[in-house]
């Protein structure tokens, strides 16, 4: 389970993870996932995800995405493209639930 790993085990992870709250704010980000999409951890913990972090109006599916997992009416894996100024990152995203929390993991 990705709540039992320390922050160190969570950056030697080779996919990125990101874990939001019950509100969306993220609570933590791996390494991987800051190094790839160029978003600094330091930026993110603590902000809302999809407000300050993966702004809607192009990260709309997903928060829709993530919204309905929480609520079990969405899949726990799908594809999606990250929208950014320098370019798109095509990927495969794969949500899990752990202790009141989504872990999005994922996998460029």
């Amino acid at each position: 389970m990705l709540d039992d790993l320390d922050d160190a085990a969570l950056d030697a992870l080779p996919f990125g993870v990101v874990c939001l709250d019950e509100d969306g704010k993220v609570l933590r980000m791996n390494r991987t996932e800051s190094e790839k999409s160029g978003i600094q951890r330091w930026r993110a913990v603590g902000r809302e995800y999809f407000r300050d972090v993966a702004p809607l109006p192009t990260n709309r599916a997903l928060a829709e995405h993530v919204a309905a997992f929480a609520h079990g009416d969405a899949p726990a894996s799908f594809s999606h493209t990250f929208r950014r100024r320098a370019g798109a990152d095509q990927t495969q995203i794969e949500l899990r639930k752990e202790a009141g929390r989504v872990y999005l993991v994922i996998h460029r």
